[in-house]
């Protein structure tokens, strides 16, 4: 493919450089798993600056699609029998991905998934070829980044950091591993999972991150009211042990 063919295939990364990128996803079952909803909170993202969206499922992408034309990070989720998350599985979901209007395809291309029927480093070879769109690498450790880079990935996130084998049940930022991936791939890194505050922002930028990803800390209110609730709590907590120190 010729160097003009890439510049043109990966002309959304560019465009997110140094933006923030707000993921508006909900879990089945959550008060607000629906697509009006999500669509509107989409709407108020990009009102409020948003450089870009990352969507979930065939039908979320085509209502963001019709309200923006930044660009839309898209995936389908699916889940093993695990119950683990799998980003994208097939071609036929990067197909509908890419036929509702996302302009990059973001894939799960963490070690756990390379002896599945449709290999990630095959997926990506097919969406170069067959559909000419950028490939987003959803990885968890700096191994995964190096062969998503490899195998030809347009750009890697560190979006599934936490949710595998060896990084189960973790839900911090790794910097350590942020400052890794940027000193040791030559393609754009995008930091997603775990953000919570507008300084973690600044900070990924800092380290040299192309752009940032956060969800939960801006879309999702039954996450946000916990956070507060949990800091109410610490907040009695403390006041009580300081009554008692006190009264003494």
């Amino acid at each position: 493919m010729s160097q003009s063919s890439n510049a043109s295939r990966n002309s959304p990364l560019e465009a997110l450089r140094g933006r923030l990128i707000v993921s508006c996803q909900a879990s089945e079952g959550d008060p607000l798993d629906n697509l009006d909803t999500l669509t509107r909170i989409a709407t108020s993202a990009l009102r409020g600056g948003a450089g870009g969206l990352r969507a979930e499922g065939v039908e979320r992408i085509a209502a963001f699609r019709a309200i923006t034309q930044l660009p839309i990070i898209g995936l389908i989720k699916t889940y093993d029998t695990n119950g683990d998350v799998y980003i994208t599985p097939d071609f036929r979901s990067a197909k509908a991905i890419d036929h509702a209007g996302a302009d990059i395809i973001a894939l799960d291309c963490t070690a756990r998934r390379l002896a599945t029927a449709e290999p990630w480093p095959e997926l990506i070879r097919r969406i170069h070829t067959e559909l000419n769109r950028p490939v987003l690498a959803d990885i968890a450790t700096l191994d995964d980044a190096l062969a998503a880079e490899r195998a030809g990935a347009d750009a890697v996130a560190t979006t599934l950091y936490g949710y595998t084998a060896e990084t189960a049940n973790i839900r911090a930022i790794s910097w350590s591993l942020v400052q890794s991936i940027v000193a040791h791939l030559t393609i754009p890194v995008l930091v997603e999972g775990h953000i919570t505050n507008p300084e973690e922002v600044h900070r990924a930028l800092d380290l040299g991150a192309t752009a940032v990803v956060v969800g939960s800390a801006i879309t999702r209110p039954e996450t946000i009211t916990a956070r507060f609730v949990e800091a109410a709590h610490g907040l009695s907590k403390n006041d009580l042990a300081q009554s008692k120190k006190t009264s003494v």
